[in-house]
């Protein structure tokens, strides 16, 4: 509208009437509706563990990017380049994967920021949610005890203005390495048998000896 560029296009006869605020009513000859087009409203959400987790452990956040669009609440928000395959396949009755089969759906970006207790504000990057459910996850290990504040963002686009929600996730303490004592070493009695048994080898000698020569005297 302001520069010619294409958005993106439902194949479908339609009677364009009145425009006002970013929307667009066209009625359809074909099937008897009254199409509205423009922005959309979006929701996302956002949620994490509920309990602590010590420092060092991994944590996973997770949440959704829905549509809120009358005609189409709670189906996945998409990206630009999958606007036409997804309105298609939900109010024209065209294959989700396009009139060959051969086209995906792709999701939309949101924005992960952790903010901790002490002020520290940690980008965690982008991620891309799923185009057919509009979830996303992402897997992060804190590097600090404290409180972290999650806040996820979408910032909208062409096709839905943007929301945000946010989480909380708490580190408490590393454990405690248990230390377990050694084993004692078992005492070696080797040397002892044997000089035990040397000590009686020699006194049998000796006995011996003795007893030979109290024989040669008797006789």
């Amino acid at each position: 509208m302001t520069n010619g560029e294409l958005v993106w296009k439902l194949n479908n006869p339609l009677t364009y009437g009145a425009v006002a605020d970013g929307y667009l009513v066209a009625a359809n000859s074909w099937d008897g509706y009254m199409y509205v087009i423009g922005k959309g409203k979006s929701a996302t959400t956002v949620t994490a563990p509920d309990v602590a987790v010590p420092l060092g452990t991994g944590v996973l956040i997770k949440g959704t990017v829905l549509d809120l669009s009358p005609a189409q609440t709670g189906t996945p928000c998409v990206s630009k380049d999958s606007m036409t395959l997804q309105m298609e396949y939900l109010h024209l009755k065209m294959p989700q994967g396009g009139l060959f089969n051969d086209e995906t759906i792709t999701g939309v970006p949101v924005v992960l920021t952790a903010i901790g207790s002490d002020g520290t504000v940690i980008d965690l990057g982008s991620v891309t949610t799923n185009g057919y459910s509009g979830a996303f996850n992402f897997a992060w290990t804190p590097t600090k005890e404290g409180t972290y504040e999650i806040i996820a963002l979408f910032a909208g686009d062409d096709s839905y203005g943007s929301s945000l929600s946010t989480t909380a996730v708490s580190v408490g303490a590393a454990p405690t390495q248990i230390e377990f004592p050694l084993a004692p070493t078992p005492a070696d009695y080797t040397m002892t048998i044997i000089s035990a048994a040397v000590t009686i080898i020699i006194a049998v000698v000796i006995a011996v000896a003795i007893a030979v020569l109290i024989l040669r005297k008797r006789a």
